[in-house]
């Protein structure tokens, strides 16, 4: 039986009116089915129930395993099939339209009407499935022609092209591209978006990174199609008119943002008499230096870029900072007996945790900001950085060292980590739901975060002094590195406790199999089904070895080498957890 394009458009179009869920999933074998959809399953469903075959679902054909994701279509439609212009595709009835996700945008999936301008898909929570016109006035990157499906257009199709056509908008619309715009247009949109009750960034008329993900939040929570794009539907949700057209403060505030200014300067904390704390940081090409009260120096970070679910702009440590940072002190669990077994437990795991240096550092992932051996990250609640910003509040010396930062209780009466603001107290561990660029949902620590590194696209004066003194503590307290390791080691006792659950099989009776599941759970390159399986093979420690080798190969070996000497030492014998 002959496969066609215009198949789908047939069985898609018994769907229009139903309801858009956000990550809705949707049996692909079920004709019945009528909702709720998101974009990627409502195209999967309808190729399937056309072709009875999985697209876009993740490269298998076991439907309990398919999972459809934008990304998926657009890794297939780069491999099989044809992979032809966008604009070509919207002329071709069946074509699927694909803009792919990335830094700063969403994916999304549809399907051409084959008229050059409507599409049929499942579009946002405020449109639901239907046919939707202006599709030229929207941010598409590929199209595709199904391998196997038969299309009609005309005399002939359009050739396959390498790479797909770039994204081109009419003037007027804004959204994260290279160069970026500028201007009181986009201070307009920032404006509407903070009274809104989206956190655009910094008002400073760039529509970079941070501005793009609070557009696709705002879409997120108005039921916009999510696309990161401000363009008459966006603009009209923000309260603007279309086109955007800016005030005289909104092209006031944007030249007094791009005015030239002096050097930066870091400010610091003056500390008490007698106390060494850091009075001073320097910037040395890329590194930064801290001086403290007495003259001492260290370099503790230089900058660098990273993109994960947007492009980001942060601290790392290379050669200079390493050097100068393990002074503060490396882990060896021989130095820390109060923990017994336990300390050479952890051993490999903090090894391959930046070398084990209690003064790691950074603040370019969307974490905003990880320190110590640990690598503590400061967006999860109720655990990792902030357990152990607690107890190092409660130590004497805190306030000589943290003076804007204090225990107090908060509305549930519970002691929290507090900032000083000069207006009040402002409780940093509230939690937040935000939605990330790449469209999940996270409960984050937003106001710790926006604390340590306010602008993830820039060096701020707060991560500088944060991470100087945070270092510099270190170096005047061993008692910090204790605590280092005590919140590790309760964290490592509570995934350990929680995975007893969860794993078939897992007893904690081999202390080597109970590391590697620890180790992967710390830095969560595993699943629990993945473990199970481990465990139940013929040889459970390899198995668990080869979990996640694919990507951590370097990682796997240094906790590899670190079991091994452990196991050569015999100091974990009749450990057990």
């Amino acid at each position: 039986m002959v496969k066609l394009g215009q198949d789908v458009i047939d069985i898609g179009k018994t769907r229009v009116g139903q309801e858009y869920v956000w990550g809705a999933h949707v049996p692909l074998n079920n004709p019945n089915w009528a909702g709720p959809w998101d974009c990627a399953e409502f195209t999967s469903w309808c190729a399937y129930q056309a072709y009875g075959q999985i697209f876009g679902g993740g490269s298998t054909r076991d439907l309990s395993k398919a999972d459809p994701y934008s990304g998926y279509w657009y890794s297939e439609a780069r491999k099989s099939g044809t992979a032809i212009s966008w604009l070509d595709a919207l002329k071709i009835p069946g074509a699927a339209l694909i803009r792919a996700p990335g830094p700063g945008k969403i994916g999304h999936v549809a399907f051409a009407m084959g008229d050059n301008d409507h599409t049929l898909e499942a579009r946002g929570a405020a449109d639901g499935v239907g046919i939707f016109g202006k599709a030229t006035m929207r941010p598409w990157g590929i199209g595709w022609l199904l391998p196997g499906v038969e299309y009609l257009a005309g005399d002939h199709l359009p050739k396959a092209v390498a790479t797909p056509a770039a994204t081109t908008l009419p003037a007027g619309y804004f959204w994260l591209r290279r160069p970026l715009f500028k201007g009181g247009a986009v201070v307009a949109v920032q404006r509407a978006l903070a009274r809104n009750g989206v956190d655009p960034g910094p008002i400073d008329g760039e529509f970079g990174p941070l501005t793009s993900t609070a557009v696709l939040s705002f879409q997120v929570m108005k039921g916009l199609e999510v696309d990161g794009v401000v363009g008459p539907n966006t603009a009209k949700a923000l309260g603007l008119s279309y086109p955007i057209a800016p005030e005289a403060s909104d092209d006031r505030a944007f030249r007094q943002a791009q005015s030239p200014r002096g050097p930066d300067t870091v400010p610091l904390p003056v500390p008490p008499a007698a106390f060494d704390g850091v009075v001073g940081i320097a910037q040395i090409g890329t590194t930064f230096k801290a001086t403290t009260a007495s003259g001492f120096t260290f370099n503790f970070a230089s900058i660098d870029d990273y993109t994960d679910d947007m492009w980001r702009l942060g601290l790392f440590q290379g050669k200079t900072a390493i050097r100068d940072t393990k002074q503060f002190g490396t882990f060896a669990a021989d130095d820390f007996p109060g923990f017994g077994q336990w300390a050479h437990f952890i051993e490999p795991t903090l090894s391959a945790e930046g070398g084990a240096r209690f003064a790691t550092l950074n603040t370019y992932d969307r974490a905003a900001f990880t320190f110590g051996a640990p690598q503590f990250a400061a967006h999860t609640p109720g655990k990792n950085f902030i357990l152990y910003l607690r107890r190092l509040l409660a130590l004497s010396d805190a306030a000589k060292h943290f003076p804007e930062l204090s225990l107090r209780q908060n509305n549930a009466g519970k002691a929290r980590v507090h900032l000083d603001t000069g207006n009040g107290f402002k409780d940093l561990e509230e939690e937040v739901s935000v939605v990330r660029p790449n469209g999940k949902t996270d409960v984050q620590l937003v106001h710790l975060m926006a604390y340590l590194n306010p602008s993830a696209t820039q060096i701020d004066a707060a991560e500088l002094s944060a991470s100087a003194r945070l270092i510099n503590w270190l170096r005047l307290d061993p008692t910090t590195k204790e605590i280092q390791i005590g919140v590790f080691v309760d964290q490592c006792k509570k995934n350990i406790a929680l995975a007893k659950k969860e794993i078939k099989g897992f007893t904690g009776n081999d202390w080597v199999c109970a590391l590697w599941i620890a180790d992967m759970l710390h830095q969560g390159r595993g699943t629990y089904r993945e473990m199970s399986a481990a465990l139940a093979s013929g040889n459970p420690e390899e198995r668990l070895k080869d979990i996640g080798r694919r990507d951590y190969a370097s990682r796997i070996d240094t906790v590899d080498a670190g079991v091994a000497k452990l196991k050569a030492s015999g100091v974990m014998s009749g450990f057990t957890v």
